[in-house]
């Protein structure tokens, strides 16, 4: 089943996006459903970002996923994308993976297929920069700093996405980073607390990146005290308004996920306009990028709710760019520049040797930059630092 925004059937100039999702739904109306839901999801996304895309979704059920041909499959739904002449475009969603995009991509020809091939560039890291840029403007707009040592997070599903952000939240300092799965070992990541029942755990930060509706009004009406936020990439993460509702009297501040969840279509939007740039550019550029522009987008619809949860839907609009002008993924050169440097000679660890070498190249005049992975030069890492040394010698004959 494909459902595609009525502004883009037929368009071209403004072409559907949206990823391939297999799932075993109860009935046929069931994913027809979710197919429309999705889409609508979709055009927010590209719509709070000016992607250039307006959105679509293709959704096919499946009561035994792994019996699925998953070739014939793909030949099928190249057949239903060329009807569409360039009105839509598609990729990965839940349950398809690489191998069905190569399967696809030479059924249509190499056309209409965004799904990250023949880049670095992971679309699955690309939304978990999202979440993690949404986090922070979301904790600056209402803390006044992105700092995120006093907080706690769970993060509900552990999959490429969940995993990623959980890894991202213990890198950028959070005081505790709790994990739950479905599949236990899943949750197991290194800096990270386990925890059974993610409705039931004590935390400031709910980070939900696993299948859709899972807050139900039992949840919302249940969940501990302590939670303040609710930001994540799932799609759809409340089972209804009523529990989206609850979470709001609860003072809860929740950032939608046409934000926190639209890295991968920001970079579906670099893809579409300069395929050389997304096929070439390095990997950490663009999650950076994404972690960036989200970041700015949820603070500012903070502030614009006046830090009130209940008053975040009805100030959607203040954040929302016109469809006139250039995409967005057209920004990137220009952010790349903004945050690069050039130098004459770079230096590469911050020990005894690179920095009597940084100081002696300035004494000359010559431009140099130097790059520590430590917090500090001359770490304690470092082979030149503590009561020991290390002493290399040379030889030859």
């Amino acid at each position: 089943y494909i459902a595609i925004d009525s502004e883009s059937y037929g368009h071209t100039a403004r072409p559907g996006n949206g990823g391939i999702r297999l799932l075993n739904y109860k009935n046929a109306q069931q994913a027809i459903e979710d197919a429309v839901r999705l889409a609508k999801g979709m055009t927010r996304k590209h719509d709070m970002f000016r992607t250039g895309f307006s959105g679509a979704k293709v959704v096919v059920n499946s009561d035994d996923l792994d019996k699925v041909e998953r070739k014939e499959l793909m030949q099928n739904l190249a057949s239903a994308l060329k009807t569409f002449e360039g009105g839509m475009y598609t990729g990965c969603d839940l349950n398809t993976c690489d191998t069905d995009m190569d399967y696809l991509v030479e059924a249509t020809d190499e056309k209409y297929v965004l799904a990250g091939r023949n880049s670095k560039v992971d679309t699955n890291v690309a939304t978990a920069s999202s979440v993690i840029g949404s986090i922070l403007g979301t904790v600056e707009a209402m803390q006044g700093s992105q700092d995120l040592s006093d907080l706690t997070f769970t993060v509900q599903g552990c999959g490429k996405v969940g995993s990623t952000v959980a890894k991202e939240l213990v890198r950028f300092g959070a005081k505790n980073v709790q994990t739950c799965d479905l599949y236990a070992e899943a949750a197991q990541i290194d800096g990270c607390t386990y925890v059974e029942n993610w409705a039931e755990s004590k935390c400031d930060f709910l980070v939900p990146c696993a299948n859709s509706l899972a807050i139900t009004e039992e949840v919302a009406v249940n969940f501990h005290e302590d939670i303040k936020y609710c930001v994540g990439a799932t799609n759809s993460p409340f089972a209804s308004q009523e529990a989206r509702d609850i979470f709001d009297k609860r003072g809860v501040m929740h950032i939608p996920e046409s934000i926190s969840s639209a890295g991968a279509i920001l970079a579906d939007s670099v893809e579409w306009y300069d395929i050389d740039l997304y096929q070439n550019v390095e990997p950490s550029k663009m999650y950076g990028w994404i972690r960036d522009i989200s970041r700015q987008k949820a603070a500012a619809l903070a502030s614009h709710a006046d830090q009130v949860p209940e008053q975040v839907t009805p100030n959607l609009h203040n954040v929302v760019p016109t469809r006139d002008g250039s995409p967005v993924g057209k920004d990137f050169t220009s952010w790349i520049e903004e945050h690069s440097s050039s130098t004459e000679t770079l230096i590469i660890g911050g020990g005894l040797a690179g920095t009597a070498t940084a100081f002696s190249l300035s004494e000359k005049g010559i431009k140099t930059c130097l790059v520590e992975q430590g917090s500090s030069v001359a770490p304690s890492t470092a082979s030149s630092n503590g009561d020991s040394r290390m002493y290399r010698k040379m030889y030859s004959s």
